[in-house]
């Protein structure tokens, strides 16, 4: 998923309206229409980076045991840069053993090892390579007290190692949960991006949906607990009705810096974007269509959005400047395209900002996610199995994208997506923040 760079094999050398329409849905309907898109081009799990010759993923060997050494191996195959070994596989002297023996390591298969010790209340962490020699070549100590914060610094730090950029490991998704027990209710949860410490936002027997993450960790979503589609925002534990204009207030994102919210008003009889500030004060109208906008996406810089717009007939993707001006049409293929989402990029990859996650419809009435390029308008396919694939949402870093699947709760892929893993059993609009 980050891109590490697979090793080249060498003989005897291992060196809206997805927003709109749910909340329309109890109020309207939902209209779907398709058209072929683009065929999928999305590679096998597994599959690794092409660097000109033969290659393949690193092997690597975890032999810690416990939550520590689950975790290690967990991150490391969601990763998708490395191949675990079976830890079952692995001699038992080296799994006892603090030492690391290269020339035993070598017997195993092994590229790299794992080492983790626990020294007083501290773990010691240590990444080598066969191919290094007997050093470490990344060595780190973490507090104890928390197997899974250790466990995730150390991969971030093993990925920053490989690619110069960290992991996301830590990161955290909210997505929303629906239980039927007698009546309907759906509640906001996040949980952290390898599906680890699930935490209740919301827990009440209303509806509570479409969450967001902003920058700061804050979690927007639309509730029906005030009998009426209000933006509420979970700051800290501590929960605060934001925007309450009557009729529908959805899909609340909140821009790269913090000082804007967009999100979908119907004050005014139709569906249009605005920004509000954190008190629910209007900033601006964004849009002024007889159409349905909705579902807006910051631009990694903040100075343009994603949305989508039924302007064109069916809707499609758009974007347009912060400030409501210059709306494009972003998706060309496909009448049926909603729920973008703008990847953020980063440092090393700048062109990643390049790209809006979507899904789609296709013409065998099947919905996956896509990825256009807003300059070239390349199309990508990143989804293409059985049943329905909604809801992208890029990492913190855009090397990673997360969606919900009718296979069964969330996943989470690489940027290609490739290497899809379940992460949640049951849920679905996901939202990928730091």
């Amino acid at each position: 998923m980050y891109g590490i760079p697979a090793l080249k094999v060498m003989p005897m050398k291992r060196t809206l309206l997805g927003t709109s329409i749910l909340a329309a849905l109890l109020v309207a309907g939902a209209f779907y229409s398709g058209q072929t898109v683009t065929p999928a081009n999305a590679a096998p799990s597994g599959s690794t980076v092409d660097l000109g010759g033969n290659t393949r993923l690193i092997r690597l060997a975890v032999p810690a045991g416990g939550r520590i050494g689950d975790i290690l191996r967990k991150n490391a195959k969601i990763s998708s840069g490395f191949e675990v070994i079976d830890r079952r596989s692995i001699p038992a002297a080296l799994v006892k053993s603090s030492q690391f023996n290269p020339s035993a390591w070598a017997n195993t298969g092994a590229d790299a090892v794992i080492l983790a010790d626990k020294v007083g209340n501290q773990y010691k962490l240590r990444l080598y390579e066969l191919a290094s020699g007997n050093r470490p070549v990344v060595s780190k100590g973490y507090s104890a007290a928390n197997d899974l914060k250790a466990a995730n610094l150390f991969m971030n730090d093993v990925i920053n190692y490989y690619t110069k950029v960290p992991g996301v490991f830590g990161s955290r998704i909210a997505f929303v949960r629906t239980r039927r027990n007698p009546i309907v209710t759906k509640n906001v949860y996040s949980v952290e991006m390898n599906g680890e410490s699930p935490t209740s936002i919301t827990n009440n027997r209303s509806l509570n949906i479409l969450p967001s993450i902003g920058p700061g960790g804050q979690v927007l979503f639309t509730s029906y607990a005030k009998r009426n589609p209000d933006l509420w925002m979970s700051n800290g534990g501590s929960l605060t009705r934001v925007s309450k204009f009557p009729g529908l207030n959805l899909g609340g994102v909140m821009s790269p810096t913090g000082g804007a919210i967009a999100l979908t008003l119907s004050k005014d009889g139709n569906s249009e974007i605005y920004t509000v500030d954190s008190g629910g004060n209007i900033k601006a109208r964004l849009t002024n269509n007889k159409a349905i906008d909705g579902s807006p996406s910051w631009n990694p810089g903040g100075n343009a959005l994603a949305f989508v717009s039924s302007r064109a007939g069916g809707p499609q993707v758009f974007r347009m400047t912060a400030s409501g001006g210059g709306a494009s049409r972003v998706t060309k293929k496909g009448s049926y395209n909603q729920s973008p989402d703008w990847n953020p990029g980063n440092r090393v990859d700048k062109a990643l900002s390049n790209q809006i996650a979507y899904s789609g419809r296709d013409s065998s009435n099947r919905y996956d996610v896509f990825s256009v390029d807003v300059r070239s308008g390349k199309l990508t396919r990143l989804t293409q199995t059985p049943g329905r694939n909604l809801d992208p949402t890029w990492s913190p870093d855009g090397r990673m994208i997360a969606f919900q699947s009718s296979k069964g709760g969330i996943y989470v892929a690489n940027k290609d997506g490739n290497n899809q893993i379940q992460i949640i059993k049951a849920g679905t609009t996901p939202d990928w923040g730091p």
